[in-house]
């Protein structure tokens, strides 16, 4: 059955309804007693022609998808490049009026564009000796790191069993 959208446009139906329908057709058919099996495969073959077609148009989708993105992620990394570069210039440029200001003596520009002027920064510690610094000074800090891929391979290769943990295997979509 083909539905038709609200502009006039035929759209199929969407892939989890024909895996339900062909599913459910499964179903019907495995409790039929008097079909012969073949009948029963030439029937299920027939009708998965149209869910093999949606499947392979959602793994174009999804290859698609994964094109455009890679093709993002090249324009991102182009982009943060520039935005770095440009970050540069400005950060030696602003370091190189001031060196110059300061040389000259020249501690104010004013036009109608903008002010610029050398000012002081607040105070900053600078860290002579961490062992001089009196404890009262001090906060300790506990950082723990569970070495998952060390836990992968005892239980994996090893066999052996590890409180807290265990392996898990999931599923995924390989379109090649």
């Amino acid at each position: 059955m083909v539905r038709v959208s609200r502009r006039g446009v035929a759209m199929s139906k969407p892939l989890f309804a024909l895996a339900d329908e062909f599913l459910e057709l499964a179903r019907v058919l495995s409790d039929e007693q008097e079909m012969p099996n073949d009948i029963i495969d030439e029937i299920l073959e027939a009708y998965s022609g149209e869910l093999e077609t949606k499947c392979w148009n959602v793994a174009a989708m999804i290859q698609q998808f994964e094109g455009e993105a890679e093709m993002v992620r090249t324009v991102e990394k182009r982009i943060v490049g520039r935005r770095k570069n440009l970050e540069g210039r400005a950060d030696w440029l602003r370091n190189y009026l001031l060196v110059n200001m300061l040389r000259t003596g020249i501690n104010e520009l004013s036009s109608p564009e903008f002010v610029v002027k050398v000012c002081d920064n607040p105070p900053k510690v600078i860290l002579d000796d961490e062992d001089a610094i009196p404890d009262d000074y001090k906060e300790e800090e506990t950082v723990v790191s569970i070495k998952k891929a060390e836990l992968r391979s005892a239980m994996l290769d090893d066999g052996e069993i590890i409180p807290g943990c265990h392996l898990e295997k999931g599923k995924r979509l390989k379109i090649s």
